[in-house]
């Protein structure tokens, strides 16, 4: 046996890097396969129309211009009809929809109640801003208060409390 003091000790092996991640293809389900089928052919025959729609034989008022008009209008509708049936569009978009309506309400002390109809956010802004000028005529403040809002008021403006909110 030989001794084993002579022989140099191999270095460990470093450890092994871990693989990389790879992101996931999210797959289409067969429905979604199917609605982007529709779309791409859509847009194809939609624009092979159009560009035909751009030659010299369809000029306005011909037969031919005529006909491919009714074409892309039957497409249109066609389309529109099929993707309704697939559940892309609701049946009735209106009922989608949601209408706002955006009132400014007053409490008395008593309890009751005071509402007014606001068609704009610029015209809520103005009614909040005469409440807040009504509120502060009967707080009493120093005349030093007075004399900074007097100050601010003659640089800024208007804009003086619109700079001390944001």
């Amino acid at each position: 046996m030989e001794p084993t003091a002579n022989k140099p000790i191999p270095a460990p092996e470093p450890p092994a890097k871990p693989k990389r991640a790879y992101k996931k293809r999210m797959s289409k389900t067969e429905a979604e396969k199917a609605i982007t089928q529709l779309e791409v052919t859509h847009r194809y025959v939609k624009r092979d129309i159009i560009s035909a729609l751009k030659s010299k034989e369809c000029s306005p008022g011909t037969n031919s211009r005529l006909a491919y008009l009714k074409a892309l209008q039957q497409l249109e509708i066609d389309y529109v009809e099929q993707i309704t049936k697939m559940g892309v569009l609701p049946k009735n978009v209106a009922s989608q929809t949601t209408t706002e309506y955006v009132f400014k309400a007053h409490v008395s002390k008593g309890g009751g109640v005071q509402t007014l109809a606001v068609d704009s956010k610029q015209q809520l802004l103005d009614i909040s801003r005469a409440e807040e000028k009504e509120y502060k005529k009967g707080v009493a403040d120093s005349p030093e208060d007075e004399a900074i809002r007097a100050q601010l008021e003659a640089e800024f403006g208007d804009r003086a409390a619109q700079l001390q909110k944001e």
